[in-house]
């Protein structure tokens, strides 16, 4: 369900928004935030996101900067997780012993700073 929406909303990017011209009071605007909204929460709730900021962009409205809130996972999913991952697996990686590190000074590693930035 959600490409489909995705889909109808670029057609609206592409065909209809480039007739109204630059109307929208938020940053990004509206048409991106509901494709980031879904695209990242899923067709329900990036729906019901997109909805409260077409409902809010009116012409009372302040605008300004307004992004989709990053997605996080839902408290009883963290619970969830905690419980079941004490009971299974192996070891953690505290109980095991770290492995003796063999050092190589010719390596082109070694003889970079730790700090540099690579292409």
């Amino acid at each position: 369900m959600k490409y489909p929406l995705l889909a109808l909303i670029k057609l609206y990017q592409w065909t209809i928004s480039p007739l109204l011209g630059p109307v929208c009071r938020y940053y990004p605007s509206c048409s991106h935030y509901g494709y980031t909204a879904i695209d990242r929460h899923g067709a329900i709730k990036g729906t019901a996101l997109t909805a409260w900021r077409i409902l809010r962009c009116n012409p009372w409205s302040p605008g300004g900067v307004d992004h989709v809130p990053p997605r996080t996972r839902p408290r009883w999913h963290e619970l969830l997780r905690s419980h079941v991952g004490r009971g299974k697996g192996g070891e953690s990686a505290a109980a095991v012993p770290a492995r003796e590190s063999v050092s190589d000074s010719s390596s082109p590693a070694t003889e970079t700073s730790p700090n540099a930035q690579g292409a």
